[in-house]
């Protein structure tokens, strides 16, 4: 299995992490998730919903430059793990061209073993948020 570089190393970090170090990652991920940029503040009704989260979770991607994307999420600041899973992705992601991040296989997750720290239900909407910004890749390829 090839992930982009950044997602790699943190798969293997979370490999080899004990139950409450991982508990303790997610937090410190929650805490580097980036705020919303201020003009998605008032133009909330373009980020896209992800019903598979319990949270309210909301996703936009935006296609840079150099063909890459970057993504935004708002999120409850009361969900940090939510928040930390979506930074995960976040900083797995950000710059990779959508042709890579299509590539990631939905299993990509199971060497870290997440079990061991969060529930099945946080893990499908992990899943949820990865599927939402593959759908935002293929979106941004047409333009």
């Amino acid at each position: 299995m090839s992930l982009p570089k950044k997602l790699q190393e943190i798969v293997d970090d979370f490999a080899s992490l004990s139950r409450e170090e991982k508990i303790e990652t997610l937090i410190a991920y929650a805490e580097s998730l980036p705020p919303l940029p201020e003009r998605f503040a008032e133009e909330r009704s373009k980020m896209e919903p992800i019903p598979e989260c319990m949270t309210p979770v909301f996703l936009f991607g935006e296609k840079q430059t150099d063909g890459g994307i970057i993504f935004h999420f708002d999120i409850p600041p009361q969900s940090p793990t939510v928040q930390g899973l979506a930074c995960i992705l976040a900083t797995g992601l950000n710059g990779c061209k959508p042709e890579e991040i299509l590539a990631i296989p939905a299993d990509f997750y199971l060497p870290m073993n997440l079990q061991e720290a969060i529930t099945q239900q946080r893990i499908n909407g992990f899943m949820g948020v990865l599927a939402h910004m593959k759908q935002a890749a293929v979106n941004l390829m047409e333009k």
